[in-house]
């Protein structure tokens, strides 16, 4: 009885999920005609790209998808090397604030990014990063949920192979990257499709700092599309959407290997 349970739950869960995906792949491949209609048809009657065409002749388009890569890569690769360095050296450093920052990171667990909004908009416009693509990076370096993973994956690295690598000769830069690194592969995969989708799918950051079309995210720009073409297209829109998907599953499938691979070593662990 227990086990039906648990997979009924599971069942309805993947369906409550997975339903408003797959209607809004299905209806990216509909007329706008078809769209509109009531009731709305699960399968698409007859398939078209004309949402495709219409997203893909935007010609700012390209801008877009441009910018949230920059945005996206560089805040996701600078994030990666912050929580590696930082939390190296909070788990195996032998300074007298250790503990006390480690408790600090802890506590901004708790705090939700609403509450921080209003000064960190004070601070990006106070360093005049409005309008600039490094006003949505920089914030976005420090993630508390990446820094905490950090250092509870280095507490569980060997001391005594640090150690032997000291005695070698090597010093702290040395240590880092060629012993820490390697054998991060695992906490870097996470950290990398977390933060790579975090910086995605933001919306709210690029709303407060980016009022120039020009430097629109993809997501920003999915909110304009729907004032435009006196109407809200919303095949176009679904179809646009559907596109944006696509980078966020591509890093996954590159970093699955070794995301599975520190999902199973900590479960063994433990």
């Amino acid at each position: 009885m227990a086990k039906f349970i648990k997979w009924f739950f599971l069942i309805v869960a993947l369906i409550f999920y997975m339903l408003p995906v797959y209607y809004s792949i299905a209806s990216s491949f509909k007329s706008l005609k078809e769209v509109y209609s009531y009731p709305p048809s699960i399968f698409p009657k007859s398939l078209t790209l004309d949402g495709y065409r219409e997203a893909i002749k935007n010609q700012e388009l390209l801008t877009y998808l441009k910018n949230t890569i920059f945005v996206a890569t560089t805040a996701t690769v600078i994030t990666i090397l912050v929580c590696v360095m930082g939390g190296y050296g909070l788990a195996k450093g032998t300074f007298v604030s250790r503990i006390a920052l480690n408790r600090l990171i802890v506590m901004t667990l708790f705090v939700t990014a609403q509450v921080i909004m209003v000064p960190l908009f004070v601070v990006i416009r106070r360093l005049e990063l409005i309008n600039s693509l490094w006003g949505l990076i920089l914030p976005a370096i420090y993630t508390p949920t990446g820094m905490f993973t950090a250092i509870q994956y280095m507490k569980d690295m060997p001391d005594e192979l640090l150690e032997s690598a000291k005695i070698d000769g090597a010093n702290e830069w040395q240590i880092f990257w060629r012993i820490v690194m390697p054998l991060s592969k695992p906490l870097i995969a996470a950290l990398c499709i977390f933060s790579f989708t975090w910086r995605w799918n933001d919306f709210v950051l690029p709303l407060l700092v980016v009022n120039r079309r020009s430097l629109y995210t993809l997501q920003l720009a999915l909110a304009v599309i729907q004032g435009e073409y006196g109407g809200v297209p919303w095949n176009t829109i679904l179809a646009f959407s559907t596109l944006t998907i696509i980078p966020t599953l591509v890093i996954f499938l590159v970093f699955q290997k070794f995301f599975m691979k520190g999902i199973m070593a900590g479960g063994l662990k433990y």
